[in-house]
């Protein structure tokens, strides 16, 4: 059975062979040993799609949502949209990056009568559809070639504006110009739902559709969920209806703790999936799992803790805990809580694959999986409390 067979069954809940593999990969180790992926090297698009794609297939990865560059950041694919399809100054913003992240560097403005001097246009359609359609079908014909099927992705409207605009200004505009957030989220939603549109007319594309909506922290929600469910609920809806239209899942993603956004994202948008559950003093999985049981769940093995800090033994026996306890009754795809970051050494990750490849066939073998348990218990180290 193909990957591409394994996504469609999964997503119509019919028998699968074994759990599939989900993950976004930005760790260059993985690059280096399984794609030929070379630092004195200049690599064209096309040429590092195909070594992503290699490299997925290799260490055992089936699904995921990214294309990862080593020397480029996303940050600066960002920007570089806004000024193509939102009219932004190309001058005036400049993106940084180093430790393995970027970040904006230079707005044109600071306050909000430079912002209103400054403010995104609402993108062209078929200009979006025109770049959208070679560029995403590129990856998605390269990536089932190796067997890896390309879910479709894009930003959600709350996130990717007060990204535009930094936290800080965004928060004071609530209160002194909610108009122009009201605009400038406009702008985002129309340029997102339109890649959603875009995304499922495509050959090979998949039916489940990824939001990164980054609205909580460790302690809880950024905004009070009102405001968001007042602010972008409607686009929320309309980002996810194309994927619908397919039967298809759509995959609400935050970082953090998710409190009360649960009522609102899987009580009224109804969101059939969600990724990541982020642990340790954050979320407990299990509990969040009880209570929403038909959710399709994504990634979930630590990356703050486990995967970067643990031994292989520790990420092995997380992952063999969430086929154990969700496999035989849940929709899941086990890969990291968020991202296979730089800080994840290479064996922690061919060891979280391999595991799901090895216990997750159906029907799940918990016996099997709790006697492994049992022998590796003595070698944990991160994990050893929770086995105590």
């Amino acid at each position: 059975m193909t990957n591409f067979e394994r996504i469609h069954k999964f997503t119509a809940n019919a028998p699968l062979d074994r759990i599939m593999t989900y993950d976004y990969v930005d760790n260059t180790e993985v690059l280096v040993a399984y794609g030929g992926y070379r630092s004195d090297k200049t690599y064209s698009w096309e040429e590092l799609v195909e070594l992503n794609a290699k490299a997925y297939h290799k260490i055992g990865l089936d699904m995921t949502r990214s294309v990862y560059d080593p020397v480029n950041h996303w940050m600066r694919g960002k920007v570089d949209n806004w000024i193509h399809f939102l009219g932004v100054d190309k001058e005036a913003w400049s993106v940084e990056q180093g430790g393995g992240t970027a970040w904006i560097a230079n707005r044109p403005f600071e306050n909000l009568e430079e912002l209103t001097r400054f403010l995104p246009r609402l993108p062209y359609r078929e200009a979006l559809r025109e770049w959208y359609k070679p560029f995403m079908g590129h990856i998605l014909e390269t990536m089932i070639d190796q067997d890896v099927v390309y879910i479709g992705a894009v930003e959600g409207p709350l996130c990717d504006a007060y990204t535009f605009v930094g936290l800080e200004l965004f928060s004071l505009l609530i209160y002194d110009a909610p108009d122009v957030i009201q605009h400038i989220v406009e702008c985002c939603g129309t340029y997102s739902e339109t890649l959603a549109q875009t995304y499922i007319e495509l050959e090979g594309s998949v039916p489940i559709q990824f939001m990164g909506e980054d609205i909580s922290g460790t302690n809880g929600p950024i905004f009070n969920p009102a405001f968001v469910e007042n602010l972008v609920l409607e686009w929320w809806h309309k980002i996810a209806a194309p994927i619908r239209s397919k039967d298809g899942i759509f995959i609400f993603h935050t970082d953090g703790r998710y409190g009360n956004l649960l009522d609102l994202i899987v009580g009224q948008l109804k969101a059939e999936g969600i990724n990541p559950i982020a642990r340790n003093r954050c979320n407990d999985i299990f509990s969040i799992f009880e209570e929403y049981p038909d959710l399709a769940y994504f990634g979930n093995v630590c990356c703050a803790v486990t995967l970067p800090y643990g031994n292989r033994y520790d990420v092995e026996d997380e992952t063999l805990e969430l086929i154990e306890k969700m496999g035989p009754k849940g929709k899941i795809c086990i890969g990291s809580s968020s991202e296979v970051h730089e800080l994840v050494p290479l064996m922690n990750i061919e060891t979280m694959y391999a595991t799901v490849h090895e216990y997750g066939s159906y029907p799940i073998d918990v016996e099997r999986i709790q006697r492994r348990r049992g022998e590796i218990a003595h070698k944990l180290n991160t994990r050893k409390e929770k086995n105590e």
